[in-house]
């Protein structure tokens, strides 16, 4: 059994669509608790990061993701920047740098990633252990002391990306905004706090499933930003998907310390 991770974050846009100036900070947060020992516990090779990258080098990158797996292979996909829906065909796509909108501010589709072309990849994968993690927006207004993430309608992560042995997990529910500081992603800062503290090991098995860390990037969101609902799309056997250890003694009091 082996760990693979893709993290893509997209913060330098053109063609209509904002800056988001959190997304590095936010992979380099997923980067370090992936590749910690004691949290993690990935392999650096197989830690795969993409900055602002054009659709090919990205689709290429989800593509290899996905291939040439194990059944009990843990494989998680990280995506932070804009999304966009299709109001014609309520189609989600994800963004890349080189995504455009025509004079009428429609998407120009073939810049972007559609999720149903992602969820193909993932119904090819032969893993059973499949995680994916959205914080990002699903294109709506972006005229906001804030930077946002924000969203129109409601995205239907089941029919998009849903299925056995997966989980989805997404910063909004596409109805409301995903905020963003200068420090990043309010969900990223969550999901990350939850396995640095080990806070969101609830059943203190020292472990960390999916529906443990969803349930605590949940109550904090909504504590933070009550607007925000975080969502999760999982079968049985995807909430029951460890995704990271907890730390323990010294290092749990050291983080906790640091991230409060």
């Amino acid at each position: 059994m082996r760990k693979f991770a893709l993290l893509i974050g997209v913060s330098e846009y053109q063609h209509g669509l904002s800056q988001l100036n959190g997304v590095v900070q936010d992979l380099e947060k997923m980067q370090r608790v992936l590749l910690h020992l004691d949290m993690g516990g990935f392999a650096k090779d197989d830690v795969t990061v993409l900055k602002n990258p054009e659709k090919i080098e990205m689709e290429k990158a989800i593509e290899q993701l996905f291939s040439n797996r194990d059944k009990d292979d843990l494989v998680l996909l990280y995506f932070a920047g804009h999304g966009i829906l299709d109001f014609n065909s309520n189609k989600f796509y994800i963004t890349n740098s080189k995504t455009e909108r025509d004079i009428h501010k429609n998407l120009v589709k073939a810049t972007a990633t559609e999720a149903t072309w992602i969820k193909d990849r993932m119904n090819e994968s032969r893993s059973r252990r499949m995680v994916v993690i959205l914080d990002s927006c699903f294109s709506g207004a972006f005229a906001m002391k804030r930077a946002v993430r924000s969203a129109d309608i409601t995205v239907d992560i089941k029919t998009q990306l849903g299925g056995e042995g997966r989980a989805i997990l997404a910063s909004s529910s596409a109805t409301e905004y995903s905020q963003e500081e200068s420090s990043g992603g309010i969900y990223t800062s969550y999901i990350v706090e939850g396995i640095e503290t080990g806070a969101a090991d609830t059943d203190n098995d020292g472990y960390i499933s999916v529906q443990e860390l969803h349930e605590f990037a949940f109550k904090k969101v909504h504590e933070a930003a009550p607007a925000m609902k975080p969502q999760i799309e999982t079968s049985q056997e995807g909430y029951k998907i460890k995704i990271a250890k907890a730390p323990e003694g010294d290092l749990k009091l050291k983080l906790e310390v640091k991230v409060i």
